[in-house]
């Protein structure tokens, strides 16, 4: 019976260590704390592009049928035309809602004071410039003249820069 004991101790203690081992953080890096969940290690991210092209349509919580077509219009429009773009890395396309708590910084960020279409120039990751594309109000009734905007002015950030 004394064997089985000194076995069980062994085992338990083998385990114990396994896992503390398993689940210590890694160098430079502070223990989780209570509930909070430790991520699995993800593969590093390929490099960004020196130079990107983000356009965003901020949104708030209640959507009426003109800020609805807005997204629409103007996702097409980037896809459509800038979809090799895309695929390199070069052209992003992201709907944002302004109400959500971690993204209110955006409203100083591009002085928003409603539904926008903003294009962003980054160089090295560092924001050198944009635009608000105000004038998607005025071309909402018509389609052809909103995506050729939009476009043209995707088109004047991923060709010069400042």
């Amino acid at each position: 019976m004394k064997t089985r004991n000194s076995t069980f101790k062994q085992i338990a203690l083998i385990v114990a260590a396994m896992l503390a081992v398993w689940t210590a953080p890694g160098p430079g890096t502070s223990p989780a704390t209570a509930g909070e969940e430790i991520a699995a290690p993800t593969p590093p991210a390929a490099p960004a592009p020196a130079h990107l092209v983000r356009i965003y349509y901020f949104h708030g919580n209640a959507r009426c049928v003109s800020c609805r077509k807005i997204e629409a219009l103007a996702g097409e429009a980037v896809r459509a035309a800038f979809a090799g773009e895309m695929k390199q890395g070069k052209v992003e396309w992201l709907a944002v809602n302004i109400e959500e708590p971690a993204n209110k910084h955006f409203i100083q960020d591009y002085r928003l004071y409603t539904k926008s279409l903003v294009v962003v120039d980054l160089v090295d990751g560092t924001r050198v410039r944009w635009k608000n594309l105000e004038k998607i109000w005025e071309l909402l009734r018509d389609d052809d003249a909103f995506r050729q905007y939009v476009q043209g002015e995707v088109k004047s950030y991923l060709e010069k820069r400042s």
